[in-house]
């Protein structure tokens, strides 16, 4: 069946994967952004910031099959160099976007049969890691949102979380700067290997699948197997 797909950061390295995925299964990509940068890329977009106005989204078509929020952001600070605005802003792009597209079009999410929505959470919150305490307090929320919905949702509409390792990204630019830095990174999975946005991309897109492959308020882990083994 072709379908209607919502990506929300559609500029990101994951978002233009999981578009690329779903326009070669002939669906239809609804991609949004905070600046227009690749507007090329996509038939149907919208420039949006997700803790603004969500006007623009008037225009989306009254059934929406699935949706994936993609923003992110990775701030590594210690505990004395973090300050308040630090989490509100990891809270902002992680939490509050996600909550007000979600509640902006449920409505489209809730026609017919329904639909899948992706979130995007982090190894770091069921991992404890150094630096990581904001992003990891963010994502948490994150993931309580996901299950918390994905209970008070069903079965009309089926909500799932990939949480992954450090990905090979333009977000993760500053921390896999140099080749020796990369292979650090490898060498604290089990896998010896970092994640490409790729591999992620296809989870992400396994899990707009979830209400047929009968999965809801899961949390799925490709980390390398960081998350639980040592």
């Amino acid at each position: 069946m072709e379908k209607n797909i919502l990506i929300i950061g559609a500029n990101s390295d994951i978002g233009l994967e999981i578009s690329n995925l779903a326009t070669a299964d002939g669906h239809n990509i609804y991609a949004t952004s905070r600046d227009d940068a690749n507007i090329n890329n996509f038939e149907n977009f919208f420039q949006l910031d997700p803790n603004n106005s969500l006007d623009t989204l008037d225009d989306l078509p009254e059934d929406i099959h699935g949706l994936v929020y993609c923003p992110g952001s990775i701030n590594l600070r210690s505990l004395q160099r973090l300050t308040l605005d630090d989490i509100k802003n990891e809270m902002e792009i992680n939490f509050y976007g996600a909550f007000n597209i979600i509640k902006k079009v449920l409505p489209n999410l809730k026609k017919n049969e329904g639909a899948s929505v992706v979130l995007f959470s982090t190894v770091a919150v069921k991992t404890g890691m150094p630096m990581h305490s904001s992003i990891a307090a963010a994502k948490g929320a994150v993931e309580g949102l996901a299950k918390s919905l994905a209970a008070e949702l069903a079965p009309r509409v089926a909500i799932n979380c990939v949480a992954p390792s450090i990905v090979d990204t333009k977000l993760a630019a500053n921390i896999l700067s140099t080749d020796e830095r990369k292979q650090a990174s490898a060498d604290r999975h089990p896998l010896k290997a970092i994640g490409s946005s790729n591999t992620i991309a296809n989870s992400a897109y396994y899990l707009l699948k979830a209400k047929e492959n009968w999965i809801t308020g899961q949390i799925l882990r490709p980390d390398g197997g960081l998350s639980s083994l040592k």
